[in-house]
């Protein structure tokens, strides 16, 4: 009745509701029923940048559900990172952050061409790390329903931008309008195998430690070869007259060096001196690359299958010496071959040693009168009597 006097001055008239037990039921359902579940082909879509600097890096990532509600995340990193590791590690803070608020279909747009290709497999990952970040990557990605990764322009993802270079520059104390984290270790780390003792070891030892081997002739040369070599963050390099440093190579890494330059994108399969110059123009060196660069050329299957047919004869030749041109002939009779014209099926021959030339005449029959007339016609009246006649 209060309800109906209420409402009477609004020209509303009031029925009073007589039965509750369908309207009971219908907020039952609503109160236990959860969110409604994602739609099919609505994705989340996610936005990622990295930056990095001499000291440190940092990560943006913003996160858009279906919803139009934004994530924003903004992680320092206390390690030094390449600019592809801080890509990969936003890209990683990304999914993760994705996978945690329930995303099952999700859209990545990211500015770097290298990350988004390498994760479509468009490229190749070369760097061992790379390969590491990739693995976690493809790792991630399984535990989504559907995921797309795309590149996107910069000038599209500027705010991620800021996100990442506000991580790698200012400490994050003083900001709480969105979530921030710090990052004490990569999430892929290599792990190095102890290499085998080599030649580094005593020039390095020397340089950075002053050690020197007992033996007083063994320091001598010890320090005078180890004037030709410098230290930089514990690399040893070669110094020159005309040249850059040249990066000392441990004998575990110069099959891959040696196999890159001579068949890689760039080789030709040039020959062994031709090889070793390119490594010292492409800034590699070790003592034996010469005689290992030889070794690795005349192993090179394609280098034997295309490489030029060799006139050099299998045994050696003898040598038959002359006093003068045709002093000395050889003469031989060939046949019976098919008949000719003039019934000749017969050939003599007679060859100079000296000069190869060659003098031939057919025969319809073999006989001392005809190798008489032969040869005064044809070797004596030409060339004189010669010394020898085999």
């Amino acid at each position: 009745m209060t309800w109906a006097i209420e409402l009477s001055q609004y020209d509303l008239q009031y029925e009073p509701r007589h039965a509750i037990k369908a309207q009971a039921m219908a907020d039952f359902l609503l109160e236990v029923t959860g969110d409604p579940p994602e739609e099919t082909g609505i994705r989340w879509r996610l936005h990622v940048d990295g930056a990095s600097n001499q000291t440190s890096g940092g990560a943006g990532v913003i996160l858009e559900s279906p919803a139009g509600v934004i994530y924003e995340q903004s992680t320092k990193f206390e390690f030094p990172v390449s600019n592809n590791q801080a890509e990969y590690e936003a890209l990683l803070g990304g999914l993760i952050l994705a996978r945690e608020v329930g995303a099952t279909r999700l859209e990545v747009c990211s500015d770097s061409q290298v990350i988004t290709s390498q994760v479509n497999e468009s490229y190749q990952a070369r760097d061992p790390l790379l390969q590491k970040y990739l693995e976690k990557v493809r790792e991630l990605t399984r535990q989504f329903q559907e995921i797309t990764v795309q590149h996107i322009p910069r000038e599209r993802n500027t705010w991620t931008d800021l996100l990442s270079k506000l991580a790698s520059t200012k400490p994050g104390a003083d900001n709480w309008s969105l979530i921030q984290g710090m990052v004490k270790e990569p999430m892929v780390a290599l792990q190095l195998a102890k290499l085998n003792p080599s030649w580094l070891d005593p020039i390095t030892n020397f340089l950075e430690h002053g050690k020197l081997p007992d033996d007083e002739k063994a320091a001598k040369t010890l320090r005078r070869e180890a004037a030709k070599y410098a230290t930089i963050q514990g690399q040893l390099f070669r110094k020159g007259l005309s040249q850059p440093l040249l990066k000392c190579l441990h004998p575990d890494q110069t099959d891959y060096v040696l196999r890159e330059v001579h068949e890689g994108c760039c080789g030709h399969h040039i020959g062994g001196k031709a090889l070793a110059r390119k490594l010292i123009r492409a800034g590699y060196y070790w003592p034996s690359m010469m005689k290992d660069s030889r070794e690795f050329v005349r192993k090179c299957v394609k280098c034997q299958e295309n490489a030029n047919f060799h006139r050099t004869p299998a045994s050696e030749l003898n040598l038959l010496t002359a006093s003068r041109p045709f002093a000395k002939w050889g003469v031989d009779l060939l046949g019976p071959f098919p008949v000719g014209p003039g019934q000749v099926k017969y050939l003599i021959v007679a060859i100079d040693y000296y000069t190869k030339w060659i003098e031939a005449e057919p025969l319809a029959s073999i006989s001392s009168a005809n190798y008489r007339k032969f040869m005064w016609r044809q070797v004596i009246t030409r060339f004189g009597i010669p010394e020898v006649v085999i």
